[in-house]
């Protein structure tokens, strides 16, 4: 994800989709004009800090600014993709569909290994988060409640809240987590 060369062309095509012009996103974000601008022209590679401030600002992911596939139909598969790792690797997410202004939501696979209990604070600005485990068994507990999946449960949560997934078992459990947004 350290290549930023499509940043001012996503930037503005997202801007543009979004009905904006630089003056209100530099509002939104708290980048000023004249490096929104910039980078918009591929004058100025910004600092991680300035991609968050605008991923933020505009209400999208940060990997949406980043996204450089062109083509009208994409085979993913995880096997090209580096996975977002916590809980000391106990916890791998790949995020197959990155959000969109367009479509609302985004789409992760998920391997939650045996022992993970990894801690989501809530999502900012997502609204609702549909689990479906396909393999093994997740305990996920949401707020002060406890619901134990096995493989072919699904549920829908408010993201917004404080949630964790266990793994007490001994099998990989594999989920596909929907975010969204609308």
């Amino acid at each position: 994800m350290n290549d930023f060369s499509v940043l001012g062309e996503k930037l503005k095509s997202t801007r543009k989709k979004m009905g904006l012009s630089l003056s209100e996103v530099s509002s939104m974000t708290g980048v000023s004009k004249t490096m929104l601008s910039q980078i918009e022209r591929s004058e100025s590679i910004p600092t991680l800090a300035t991609v968050w401030k605008i991923a933020n600002g505009l209400r999208i992911k940060f990997e949406t600014l980043l996204e450089h596939s062109n083509k009208l139909y994409d085979v993913k598969n995880i096997d090209n993709m580096v996975p977002l790792t916590d809980n000391d690797d106990r916890i791998l997410l790949y995020c197959i569909f990155p959000f969109s202004p367009l479509s609302g939501f985004e789409l992760f696979y998920g391997i939650i290994k045996p022992g993970c209990n990894y801690s989501a604070v809530h999502h900012k600005n997502s609204n609702t988060e549909y689990l479906l485990v396909s393999q093994g068994e997740i305990e996920l507990v949401v707020g002060t409640n406890t619901y134990h999946l096995k493989a072919g449960s699904a549920m829908a949560f408010d993201s917004r809240e404080d949630h964790t997934y266990i793994n007490n078992g001994e099998v990989d459990a594999i989920a596909h987590f929907i975010i969204s947004y609308g």
